[in-house]
C-alpha cells in the first residue's frame, strides 16, 4: 500500500473514534516509518515484521504505563500506528516473522455478495500464502535505495481518489475540518517556535 494509504486510513480511524487529534497528528510520522526499510536494501523485511510493528511497541506501552502514565495515550497511538502499518501492507506480503525467517507471509480477504433469488448474503474469502525468501526478489526488498524509492509509489489510483474525498468532505463539514486544520497550524507553530528556541540557545551557549 502506498504512503498516502498508510497516513490517512489510521489517522481517518483515530479522528473517527473522536482521539485527541493533536496527539494523533504528533504521532503521525510513526505511520510510514517502517517504509524506513527502503533505504536499507530491505523493504517489507527489516521493519515490516510483528517484533518491530507489535512486539516492540507494546512493551514501550507497558513501560509507559507503569512509569510514565501521562505519556500512555501517545504510546497507544504510536503502537496502533505501527501496527495498522503491517496490516496493510498484508495484502501485498511482509516478513511477518522476521528475522526468525525471512519468508513472506501474504493474507487477503475479499467481500463478496452473493444473491440466494432476491435475496443477498455476505461471503468472505480470504487467501493465505507463503512467499519462500528465495522468490522475495519480485517483491522488491533487495533492490538498491534509489531503485526502491523510484518503484515505490507515494500515491497511488485508489489514494488519490479518497485524497479528493477528502477534500469534499472538507468542503461539505467545513466548521468541523476546521478545527482539524487549526490544530495542524498550532502543531507546525510550535514547532517551529521549538525550533527557534533550540537555535537561539545554541547561539547563546556559543557566545558565553
Amino acid at each position: 500500500m502506498d504512503t498516502f494509504a498508510h497516513i490517512t486510513i489510521p489517522l481517518l480511524i483515530l479522528l473517527a473514534l473522536r482521539v485527541n487529534t493533536r496527539k494523533a497528528l504528533i504521532m503521525l510520522p510513526l505511520a510510514v516509518v517502517p517504509d524506513l526499510d527502503l533505504f536499507f536494501r530491505q523493504h517489507r523485511l527489516l521493519f515490516h515484521n510483528m517484533f518491530f510493528a507489535i512486539v516492540i511497541p507494546l512493551l514501550i506501552v507497558i513501560y509507559i504505563r507503569k512509569y510514565k502514565p501521562k505519556y500512555l495515550d501517545y504510546a497507544w497511538i504510536g503502537l496502533f500506528y505501527l501496527a495498522s502499518h503491517l496490516i496493510l501492507d498484508l495484502s501485498v506480503g511482509t516478513a511477518l516473522l522476521y528475522p526468525l525467517t525471512t519468508d513472506f507471509y501474504q493474507i487477503t480477504a475479499n467481500l463478496y455478495v452473493n444473491f440466494w433469488g432476491p435475496f443477498p448474503f455476505p461471503w468472505l474469502e480470504t487467501s493465505f500464502n507463503v512467499i519462500s525468501a528465495e522468490s522475495t526478489v519480485s517483491i522488491g526488498e533487495q533492490l538498491g535505495p534509489s531503485e526502491a524509492v523510484q518503484r515505490y509509489p507515494s500515491m497511488s489510483d485508489t489514494s488519490s481518489g479518497l485524497l479528493i474525498t477528502l477534500l469534499l468532505a472538507a468542503a461539505m463539514y467545513f466548521e468541523k475540518s476546521r478545527v482539524f486544520i487549526t490544530e495542524v497550524q498550532n502543531l507546525i507553530k510550535d514547532i517551529i517556535y521549538n525550533f527557534k528556541d533550540v537555535i537561539k540557545d545554541k547561539i547563546k551557549i556559543k557566545k558565553e
